[in-house]
């Protein structure tokens, strides 16, 4: 049983389906801060051609687009967070009570266009990070060297020293590479040999929401040692691993945003810097309230909008015992949160 083919679909602009090369499949909605930086981003890890599927923006980002010869917008009648009929969700139990239109439109995008081919899934605030000169083609050739069909990418959220930072007149506020991130210096996730990478912390979002909200939920020191010591499916705020890389094969499936059928690399560990808590999150947060236009019911938007209130009000910091600036792919190595990549 495949995915059907994405006839919702349309090509906005230039077709580039029968570009060759490294191929990213993202979809978006109102990105126009963060794309010129991802775009370039990517380009210098060896990415050919970018297949972005537009969630109906309001925004200048179709503007900024239309200018790239390497990018072909998709634009679709359903929308990110539709649910899929029955007979359009794969054949397993697993996941599909939360099936959404992303996830089949992951499918089946990856089904029309990467056949047999390389290529990267990710959103628009995730930049691979990977050490001085490698490139994700690369790593590709020595994943298919070693007869493995991906790689695992672990997001790590990276947030700004104060509040006050996420203003609009702050050297981010253009562009997310003007600015100076830190993150949680701690081990994050291991990999293992049958399944997804384990979860060893609780991240960084979780540590805020216990610092400044009242009703967040508190661990004990021994569920603490308990996620350290053995890890766990997903951490108390979500699950943070994805697959990132992959070689495609019709008849795979995208389970949900964090898992396909396909048998990933358990040596291979590709950090996702996640750029969450920026200048441009109170915007978007705004809007998915108002919109109801994420998914959930957009709680976790919900829950973004109280953090942000309480910190502005208590004049608040990002920063933790844990945290680390961010300065390289080398403080991801440091703190074993990449791996398998030299």
């Amino acid at each position: 049983m495949y995915a059907p083919l994405p006839d919702d679909v349309r090509i906005a602009g230039r077709s580039l389906v029968d570009r060759d090369g490294l191929t990213l499949i993202a979809v978006f909605r109102n990105e126009s801060y963060l794309l010129p930086a991802f775009l370039d981003h990517y380009r210098g890890l060896g990415v050919s051609r970018f297949v972005l599927l537009d969630d109906r923006s309001d925004d200048t980002s179709r503007d900024l687009l239309d200018d790239q010869p390497d990018v072909m917008v998709l634009e679709s009648t359903r929308r990110y967070g539709d649910s899929v009929a029955d007979t359009e969700r794969p054949p397993t139990v697993r996941s599909v009570s939360g099936y959404r239109q992303i996830h089949l439109w992951r499918t089946a995008l990856a089904n029309w266009l990467c056949d047999g081919r390389w290529m990267i899934q990710c959103d628009i605030d995730e930049f691979a990070s990977l050490p001085s000169g490698a490139t994700l083609d690369g790593l590709a050739n020595r994943l298919e060297r070693d007869g493995a069909a991906g790689a695992w990418g672990g997001m790590i959220d990276l947030y700004p020293a104060h509040f006050d930072d996420l203003a609009q007149d702050t050297p981010a506020a253009d562009d997310p590479r003007n600015g100076r991130w830190y993150f949680d210096g701690v081990r994050h996730f291991s990999l293992r040999r049958n399944g997804p990478p384990r979860h060893h912390y609780a991240g960084a979002r979780s540590r805020l929401n216990r610092a400044y909200l009242p009703n967040a939920r508190q661990f004990s020191a021994f569920e603490i040692w308990k996620l350290r010591a053995l890890g766990a499916r997903k951490s108390p705020a979500g699950r943070f691993v994805k697959p990132l890389l992959q070689k495609w094969r019709r008849g795979a499936w995208y389970l949900s945003s964090h898992e396909t059928t396909l048998r990933l690399s358990h040596r291979v560990l590709i950090p996702l810097l996640h750029y969450r808590y920026t200048p441009a999150l109170q915007a978007k947060v705004l809007w998915a309230m108002q919109s109801g236009g994420y998914s959930k019911n957009n709680s976790d938007y919900f829950t973004i909008d109280r953090l942000l209130s309480a910190m502005n009000e208590a004049k608040g910091s990002f920063l933790g015992d844990v945290s680390k600036e961010y300065t390289g792919h080398t403080d991801l190595v440091a703190t074993r949160n990449a791996r398998g990549l030299t």
